[in-house]
């Protein structure tokens, strides 16, 4: 078993030449996807360098995954940058939960590794059941088609080379091959959201249709695409009537509500609720001049045009 070519190539993740910069934990999909780069690095051209990040949460441990980390690397012959960062710490000084820092840190991480080694491209391991119990996730939490379209193939330099490769699939060919992987215990504590998701909900969906992971993957993928393609409109609507912060009401108000939905998350940020953007549109409805306000920005009607402008 190797790495979906025709789905990296969809993508262009990997062209010829190219730095990439691998997101390794030591456990069993980023063990996978190391040793799948270095099998085509003499093909394509790549050369491959390898960050892991400590999140200073599990003690001990996090010191056996840093070192068996560095331990599969050197037998690589790839060089690999470990970082660290209090998560517990971060989590409690912005108030979020330690999932969330924990993903902010460790982008950061790579991001700024990327920039010191000139990397061309990030990879992560992301599975096709990391993507399904997203897609489950962000229906709980009642998401549109942007959420429901799950983990994205690329974004920017970032690419997801395992995004269609199934967990069960990874974990048959590490020990097929002999290669060892990490456990990291705190995937066993369903405290965490995803957790409760992978060992209780999926399983269970997975008994009415064996084959679930391959049909959200196909979901999302429609549900992408859609999206790629209201945005595209958006975007062009922008390109026509933005002039300093300012659109028109009445050019606003005939589009159809999901391209407009994305023209307000355009202005305001990708954080605009579903109620704020009805709000929105009902705002933008009215002849009288007025002031809609939001988190950090506030919105002026006026003679026919809506004014975006951040509040001081």
């Amino acid at each position: 078993m190797t790495m979906k070519s025709e789905w990296i190539d969809r993508y262009v993740m990997l062209p010829a030449g190219t730095h990439v910069l691998c997101a390794v934990s030591g456990g069993a999909d980023s063990v996978f996807l190391l040793h799948q780069l270095k099998a085509m690095e003499k093909e394509r051209g790549l050369q491959i360098s390898a960050a892991h990040f400590d999140h200073g949460l599990r003690g001990t441990e996090s010191d056996r995954d840093r070192q068996f980390t560095q331990q599969q690397c050197d037998a690589l012959n790839v060089p690999c940058v470990v970082g660290h960062g209090d998560v517990a710490a971060y989590a409690s000084d912005h108030r979020i939960g330690l999932e969330e820092a924990a993903r902010t840190l460790r982008y950061r991480f790579l991001d700024e590794t990327a920039d010191r080694l000139h990397c061309d491209r990030i990879a992560t391991a992301h599975t096709a059941n990391d993507n399904a119990e997203t897609v489950l996730m962000n229906l709980c939490r009642g998401a549109g088609s942007r959420g429901l379209a799950g983990i994205p193939p690329v974004r920017g330099r970032l690419i997801r080379p395992l995004l269609q490769t199934e967990r069960q699939e990874i974990e048959t060919w590490l020990r097929e091959n002999e290669i060892p992987w990490v456990e990291d215990s705190s995937n066993g504590d369903d405290g965490f959201t995803r957790n409760r998701f992978r060992h209780r909900i999926l399983p269970l969906l997975q008994e009415e249709n064996p084959a679930l992971l391959e049909a959200i993957s196909r979901t999302s993928e429609l549900l992408r695409e859609d999206d790629v393609c209201l945005t595209r409109q958006a975007e062009e609507f922008l390109r026509k009537n933005l002039q300093d912060l300012t659109i028109p009401s009445k050019a606003l108000l005939s589009l159809e509500p999901a391209v407009a939905a994305r023209v307000l998350r355009t202005l305001c940020g990708s954080g605009l609720s579903l109620e704020r953007t009805q709000a929105l549109l009902r705002f933008a409805e009215s002849t009288e001049r007025g002031t809609l306000e939001l988190p950090g920005q506030k919105v002026l009607r006026c003679r026919g045009m809506l004014i975006f402008e951040p509040r001081n």
